[in-house]
């Protein structure tokens, strides 16, 4: 994996960016060659568009969490609307994460249970 090393203007300091594996020819309607991956990417980077890539900020979330490379990320465990089963999720943003079963993105919301806990409960 080749990394490469760039300034970003929206988090106003360094990042990591890679290139995901580039799709065999043929396969399904994908476009020739890889992703953009920022392995840097984090909670302010949701909103608005990434001024690197163009794409939205979101969008560079689902590619990081969908990529299984190494980095930190904040996670939950909720039920996935997609598989059906309880999974440990990744967060993206304050409403949407990525099942780590079938790497759907599903919404959620946090719900107080008392002064100290809470739990996530997807929309489906």
């Amino acid at each position: 994996m080749k990394l490469s090393t760039v300034y970003c203007p929206g988090c106003n300091h360094k990042v990591r960016l890679t290139m995901t594996a580039q799709h065999r020819a043929g396969q399904a309607n994908l476009p020739e060659g890889g992703d953009v991956v920022c392995l840097d990417f984090g909670e302010g980077c949701s909103e608005g568009a990434c001024p690197l890539t163009g794409r939205p900020g979101l969008v560079m979330g689902v590619r990081l969490a969908k990529s299984h490379l190494p980095h930190e990320a904040r996670t939950l465990i909720a039920h996935c609307d997609a598989c059906g089963d309880v999974a440990e999720m990744e967060v993206l943003d304050r409403t949407h994460a990525v099942c780590s079963i079938c790497e759907s993105t599903n919404e959620y919301v946090i719900v107080p249970v008392d002064e100290t806990h809470s739990i996530a409960v997807t929309r489906g």
